[in-house]
């Protein structure tokens, strides 16, 4: 959201709703988060930003807004972030980008986290993997 100037937060809470359903629906991901979430009174386009992060996956609400690209994106990318810096004896806190993109060029590391799914986000975007990895781990840093 810093980034684009926009909500920070607004876009947070877009986050923590984001796997609203996937804990009790793994299987059925975004299947069950609609109806629970408009009930809420959470907005419309509140809920497209969090559907349009299964994109391609579960379901085809393609992503359009920088949230939503954003969403798409790093969801898989923070992934490949966390498993990084559980390989570090100080976690996320000295993890570099050129750390990350050596084990991002490594297809069996975190090898469930989906590589094109990053690039096409990225590219969406219109960012590079690198610059994108690095706005994450940043916000993550700042999270422990």
């Amino acid at each position: 959201a810093k980034h684009f100037n926009e909500n920070v937060e607004h876009w947070e809470a877009i986050g923590y709703l984001h796997d609203y359903d996937y804990e009790k629906y793994p299987d059925e991901h975004l299947q069950h988060t609609k109806e629970p979430l408009e009930q809420a009174g959470v907005s419309a386009e509140e809920i497209r930003a969090i559907l349009s992060h299964g994109w391609t996956i579960c379901n085809e609400i393609e992503p359009l807004t920088n949230c939503e690209k954003s969403l798409f994106t790093v969801d898989e990318l923070t992934g490949i972030i966390s498993a990084a810096a559980r390989m570090r004896p100080n976690g996320i806190a000295d993890l570099k980008v050129s750390s990350f993109m050596k084990n991002f060029k490594d297809k069996r590391f975190a090898a469930k986290c989906d590589r094109e799914i990053i690039k096409k986000g990225c590219e969406m975007l219109g960012m590079e993997v690198r610059d994108v990895a690095d706005i994450c781990i940043n916000a993550m840093k700042k999270l422990v």
